[in-house]
């Protein structure tokens, strides 16, 4: 899936029209929450240690301390949330398998001042990975009876991948109780992940030293606290340029809209840059998301020689 579709053609000599199936209904949505199925917290401090039956996970920096001051050393946390039954339910929802992904957000709950001693405190930054590897395992340690049975911060190296994992965005948690929800950054691999309806794995990482940031993990007694992963998305608008004309020294550029989408209709003077791969795309008109369907005539002024025309949209 991608965050929006776009496809091209061309009129040889005069322009090139993207072509995209399309419709004026109103944008179909769906939402599905899934809980992860593992996940764990590791601690610098204990390279060795597992912890993944704690009721908890945490993100802590450098300089954060814990109720009495102390420093615990650094904390990261894994997730892993099984897709199939996202896949499933955006498939019955909005026709399988014609749907595009719209939003994903991180629902946590947050515990500004954790019971037990082990865990720091405080508010700062924070980054979410997506990573590719999801063969590790969640393990039975807790905080107070770590085991060696799990993943631990002595096996970051082997499951983070510089080269395949990608951030989906910087956060900075509230330092006081309650759920909280961060918005995903719509990453390639991310979505594609998602969509093959296998796992999707997390790593929360700090990104300043003074965040200790504690949050209910899976295994936390009451299922509405609970992490979630909310997977929002809507049936592929699928646009199209309906028509195109000569209007004195102009042509025009008709197409319909579909309500919540943004579109962006752009051109190139070049074969070169028309086809795929890398090349010079020039915007000629963006439409933010509208309340309603809308039909649109663009006036381009074309000069002797080849133009080349592409649409396409985005959530």
């Amino acid at each position: 899936m991608r965050k929006g579709t776009c496809s091209r053609a061309w009129l040889h000599g005069i322009l090139l029209p993207a072509l995209l199936a399309g419709n004026l209904a109103a944008a179909q949505t769906a939402a599905v929450a899934v809980v992860p199925d593992a996940d764990s917290f590791v601690r610098s401090l204990a390279p060795a240690s597992n912890y993944g039956a704690a009721g908890a996970l945490s993100v802590s920096g450098a300089s954060a301390v814990n109720g009495s001051g102390m420093q615990n050393g650094l904390f990261d946390s894994l997730m892993r949330f099984p897709t199939s039954n996202v896949v499933a339910s955006l498939d019955a929802a909005l026709g399988a398998p014609d749907w595009v992904v719209t939003g994903v957000q991180l629902v946590l709950t947050e515990m500004a001042a954790p019971d037990n001693a082990i865990f720091n405190r405080g508010m700062g930054a924070f980054e979410v990975r997506w990573v590719a590897a999801d063969g590790w395992i969640e393990g039975t340690g807790k905080p107070n009876a770590p085991t060696s049975d799990g993943v631990a911060w002595q096996d970051l190296p082997l499951i983070l991948n510089s080269n395949l994992d990608v951030s989906l965005g910087v956060f900075t948690n509230s330092g006081a109780n309650g759920q909280i929800s961060f918005g995903l950054g719509l990453a390639e691999r991310f979505l594609v992940d998602l969509r093959q309806g296998g796992e999707a794995g997390l790593y929360l990482t700090a990104r300043s030293p003074e965040i200790g940031f504690t949050f209910n993990s899976r295994e936390f007694g009451n299922t509405n606290a609970q992490p979630m992963l909310v997977v929002r998305a809507a049936a592929n608008p699928r646009p199209r340029i309906d028509a195109l004309s000569f209007t004195g020294t102009n042509v025009a550029v008709s197409f319909g809209t579909v309500p919540n989408w943004g579109y962006r209709l752009q051109c190139a003077t070049a074969l070169a840059q028309a086809l795929p791969g890398p090349g010079s795309w020039l915007d000629l008109l963006t439409i933010p998301p509208q309340p309603s369907a809308t039909n649109v005539v663009y006036l381009d002024g074309v000069t002797n020689g080849e133009r080349f025309y592409r649409l396409s949209v985005s959530p």
